[in-house]
């Protein structure tokens, strides 16, 4: 049994088929001083040829899985990098060196830059960034590979990975499920695996040599299994578990519309995250009840200037429209210097996830986070639209924050601009400090919502993207858990509404203990999480919930608290946690 990380849940049994995805052969080549120019010439004429392959790819797209149109353009914005391709004109004349070894050294000088990215959904575009450059290096080549359309029968996709146009090419009928050796939670993979229902695990080290082609396998997108040649035992214990699921699955669907409420009548509002507004006309199919987390660093980083106020304005007017009667909280701009939009100027640190991002980026460039704040503040005329500030680490910020707004406010007023005076202000709670602090800091807004990712990873010090310490990513610490539950109590206290917007949100695991800690709001997540997490409300009561809960919080070890978990939601909600 191999293990790896589930992108698409379904379970998935049929025959193997080894996709070759494997990394090109590069040999590196002395050039003449005569040769240099007409292999930059070369160079940029490859880059040409990826970017409008990857506009085609795009337009097959359209239907098909929305977020995927704000990838490919950030694969577009990815080829028009500084690092990635001003570096290897840099280097082929510098070195006199053949432009497919000078990407390739390009490439690993830039993956170390997202080794130092702290936000979890940018640095999940590792594996993207490398598919990106594979295909510049596959034009510069001539190189061809087998393709999907070779495929003529059902089967389990295994590969090394797969490229935005090889996830298109997939011949729905005959791919029954796919596990790759790279990729995460938040790379196209998963995406693309979850819009066209396609049981998935990704991640899994030197799987292509531990599978070959023909044999019996076993996917497991629920639990991130992988099962080459199951016993017969195994084959019927995973057919049975595939009919509960498909069954299962349909269930969750049926009276989606209906808002998620407890036993005992308490609502909470479901919502999802998204980064782009052409997500969000497929939100209603699972239910969202609003955005309660837009990212807006996509417009920045798919940008080559800084997006007008007009431009940010249309889109922020657009999304509160489709959204409307439902509320959509933007989050003001969270890209640090580690990784930030060509027309910044670039700043080396150290640390660069202790340094200069989200709200500490913004009120460091007070002229462009007003551009931004009068954008949303326009959008709010036309919808429920709240404000929210990342990365607050002291009530400062959020002082600092809420002045400038009011001199924006006040621009605004005499030039006679309409927009909502009263909108919410909110501020994500994602810092130790913040938590420590949140009671100050409940003074300030009307709102708060925490960022467990960051949160999580702030606390223990681990980042989970680093293999060699990810282990030690634990979301149901003690130290996790008692954290929120200070958060809660101050937000109680304070009479504010809480949220989760961090992946937690999404868990069903921690649904009823987040239910428990007796003030929570709202959850938003990822749209497809949605009717999972809104089952285990709907089966839930609050006195429960808040036993439940301090049984949870009286516990001492990471492990303990985890084992308790399983066991009491799988004895409490039993079809829902197989």
């Amino acid at each position: 049994m191999l293990t790896g990380i589930p992108v698409s849940k379904g379970i998935s049994i049929g025959e193997a088929h080894i996709l070759d995805r494997s990394k090109l052969c590069i040999l590196k080549q002395t050039l003449g001083a005569s040769d240099i120019d007409k292999e930059i010439t070369r160079f940029r004429i490859a880059i040409e040829q990826t970017k409008k392959q990857m506009q085609e790819t795009k337009k097959k797209a359209s239907g098909v899985a929305d977020k995927y149109s704000i990838i490919l353009d950030t694969y577009t914005l990815l080829l028009d990098d500084d690092i990635l391709v001003n570096d290897t004109i840099t280097k082929i004349r510098n070195e006199k060196i053949n432009a497919e070894w000078a990407i390739t050294e390009s490439l690993n000088k830039s993956l170390l830059l997202f080794d130092n990215i702290n936000d979890d959904y940018l640095k999940g575009k590792k594996d993207d960034l490398e598919l990106v450059v594979h295909g510049v290096i596959k034009n510069l080549l001539g190189h061809s590979q087998n393709t999907l359309a070779d495929i003529q029968k059902p089967v389990v996709l295994i590969t090394h990975t797969l490229s935005p146009t090889d996830m298109l090419s997939i011949p729905r009928k005959h791919v029954l499920g796919l596990a790759t050796e790279v990729g995460g939670k938040t790379s196209h993979l998963g995406i693309f695996a979850s819009a066209l229902g396609i049981p998935g695990v990704v991640g899994i080290n030197s799987l292509t040599t531990k599978v070959n082609t023909g044999d019996q396998i076993i996917i497991d997108g629920i639990n991130g299994k992988v099962i080459p040649n199951p016993t017969k035992k195994t084959l019927e214990h995973y057919k049975t578990k595939q009919l509960e699921h498909k069954k299962y699955e349909r269930k969750l669907l049926k009276n989606i519309e209906r808002p998620a409420i407890t036993l005992d009548n308490y609502r909470i509002r479901l919502m999802a995250n998204i980064e782009s507004i052409n997500e969000i006309k497929t939100l209603k199919s699972f239910g969202a009840e609003g955005v309660g987390l837009y990212r807006t660093e996509f417009l920045y980083l798919s940008s080559q200037s800084f997006p007008s106020e007009r431009d940010l304005y249309e889109n922020f007017k657009k999304a509160a429209q489709e959204i409307a009667p439902q509320p959509i909280i933007i989050r003001t701009l969270d890209i640090g210097m580690d990784k930030q939009p060509a027309f910044l100027k670039k700043n080396d640190e150290d640390n660069p996830a202790l340094g200069l991002r989200g709200i500490r980026m913004s009120l460091a460039n007070p002229e462009l986070f007003s551009i931004q704040l009068r954008a949303i503040l326009r959008a709010s005329f036309y919808g429920n639209v709240k404000i929210m500030y990342p990365m607050i680490s002291d009530v400062q910020e959020v002082i600092q924050a809420n002045s400038l707004l009011d001199k924006v406010k006040e621009e605004m007023k005499e030039k006679q601009i309409p927009y909502n005076d009263d909108i919410e202000i909110g501020a994500v709670i994602e810092t130790p400090s913040a938590v420590i602090c949140s009671d100050q800091i409940l003074k300030e807004v009307d709102f708060i919502s925490i960022g467990t990712n960051d949160l999580i990873q702030y606390i223990l010090a681990v980042d989970r993207m680093n293999e060699q310490v990810a282990h030690l990513y634990q979301p149901y610490n003690p130290a996790i858990l008692k954290a929120l539950k200070q958060v809660f109590d101050n937000a109680r206290l304070a009479g504010k509404k809480v949220s989760i917007c961090g992946e937690l949100g999404g868990d069903p695991l921690a649904t009823l203990f987040l239910l428990g800690l007796s003030n929570l709001d709202s959850l938003s997540m990822d749209p497809h999480a949605i009717p999972h997490v809104k089952k285990i409300i709907g089966q839930s009561d609050m006195k429960d919930a808040k036993k439940f809960t301090e049984q949870l919080l009286n516990l001492n070890t990471t492990n303990e608290i985890n084992c308790f978990l399983n066991d009491e939601m799988r004895k409490r909600y039993p079809l829902d946690f197989q």
